[in-house]
């Protein structure tokens, strides 16, 4: 099947925040080697030089957990339905694109609207007195099971209690999509997510968060980009993944795509 014999339905867009409950390392490239300088440091914006996380780490995690749980197809199912969400090859690619962006996390900054102050994350991050803007640098020892010889290392990793923006994009078509199955598999990855870790070292402590999104999708059905509408946004109360109802989710999206497909 190739895109073109797919009919788009709609954008539904899902955003939040993510919060780091303990240290956070996503790695990210060494500037230059530098005797006593950091092992392992954290993926950063080249303009700003705050700590990113790119989407790709978070989609690829997503994706593992999700697998780990299905385990591939099911019985009478013709296409891998996590393959369908994140992307896939050979007979999967019969369903056509990637039905999930995830953009990279930015930390909330002051432009961002925030109910509290601490949930400017940028700002809390000037007024900490850490190793970095935003990190702190965690020194760690290796032992070589083979020579018992120690292996110091400095790993750097995003401070617990930093904030940031998260949004996950799911393209609706008309043929194998069921914006239910999308709706809900992104909820049950991000639950799996939560009870796993996220990032480099989580089997020692790292990498623990925390998901808070906006009760109401935005949804952008195919008559609205015809009609020139702009971009809508996730609105409402931030809540945890267990507050989220996801039937009553599902429907709200459903209705609305259905309005913008007559």
């Amino acid at each position: 099947m190739t895109s073109s014999s797919l009919s788009f339905r709609g954008h539904v867009v899902v955003g939040g925040v993510l919060e780091c409950v303990t240290g956070l390392h996503v790695g990210g490239n060494r500037d230059s080697l530098v005797i006593g300088g950091l092992d392992l440091p954290v993926a950063r914006d080249p303009a700003t030089r705050l700590p990113v996380i790119p989407g790709s780490s978070l989609k690829g995690r997503l994706r593992a957990l999700l697998e780990l749980l299905r385990g591939g197809p099911r019985d009478g199912e013709t296409f891998d339905p996590v393959a369908l969400m994140f992307g896939g090859r050979g007979k999967d690619a019969n369903a056509g694109p990637t039905r999930l962006v995830v953009r990279d996390a930015l930390p909330l900054d002051p432009h961002t609207k925030a109910r509290r102050p601490d949930e400017n994350t940028v700002n809390w991050w000037r007024m900490l007195e850490t190793d970095g803007l935003g990190t702190e640098v965690k020194a760690e020892t290796a032992i070589n099971r083979i020579t018992a010889a120690a292996e110091p290392r400095q790993i750097e990793r995003v401070v617990a209690g930093s904030r940031f923006t998260i949004e996950f994009v799911l393209s609706v078509f008309d043929r194998y999509d069921d914006e239910e199955r999308l709706l809900k598999d992104l909820i049950v990855a991000l639950a799996l997510l939560e009870d796993s870790y996220l990032g480099g070292h989580g089997t020692r402590g790292y990498g623990r968060v925390r998901i808070h999104l906006h009760e109401r999708p935005a949804v952008v059905s195919r008559v609205d980009y015809e009609r020139g509408r702009k971009r809508a946004e996730p609105s409402g109360e931030l809540k945890t993944i267990d507050q989220i109802d996801a039937d009553e989710l599902v429907k709200s999206v459903r209705d609305r795509l259905a309005e913008g497909t007559a």
